[in-house]
């Protein structure tokens, strides 16, 4: 008998450690699996969501650069501050810039860009739905330089990304 009880205790220490082990293991899986349901949403909506540049148009002094997309996936684009424009072009003196131009939702300053003209903008206004076109607006300083082959990078909130090239102005 003095070992019955040693071992009694023994036993439900033992099942108690095994249940508690068990116990965190289902709650970090759980985790895990929420996380991996987050990211199969994201794949999900970065998947459905396409752009594509219809048109792209300078002006005279080479400040002001308009470039028309199309949304052609399935989602809407929304969120146009944590949209990303990237440029790349020669000024007048052939320099080469690189500059990254972040969204305003004011008045048009150097270099920063903001939306223009929708078409076909029937649901929600402001919101660039499949089958609609935006016009995005950006002013960059120095100027482009005339009769040069310049790109930009357009990202979308979910991390789809369309290019295209342009020439300077004429």
């Amino acid at each position: 008998m003095e070992n019955g009880i040693p071992a009694l205790l023994i036993a439900a220490i033992l099942m108690l450690s095994t249940v508690f082990m068990a116990r965190g293991g289902f709650i970090g899986m759980d985790g895990v699996a929420q996380q991996l349901r987050t990211s199969e949403t994201a794949i999900g909506a970065q998947n459905r969501t396409a752009l594509t540049v219809t048109g792209t148009t300078i002006d005279a002094t080479g400040a002001n650069i308009t470039i028309t997309v199309l949304n052609s996936g399935q989602t809407d684009v929304s969120q146009y501050a944590q949209m990303d424009i990237v440029l790349q072009y020669f000024d007048d003196t052939a320099v080469l810039h690189n500059v990254w131009i972040p969204y305003t939702s004011g008045p048009l300053a150097a270099n920063t860009w903001t939306t223009g003209v929708f078409t076909n903008d029937v649901f929600d206004p402001g919101i660039l739905n499949p089958g609609e076109s935006m016009q995005i607006l950006i002013r960059v300083n120095p100027v482009v330089g005339k009769a040069t082959t310049n790109k930009a990078v357009i990202g979308t909130e979910k991390g789809v990304t369309v290019q295209t090239l342009f020439s300077g102005p004429p």
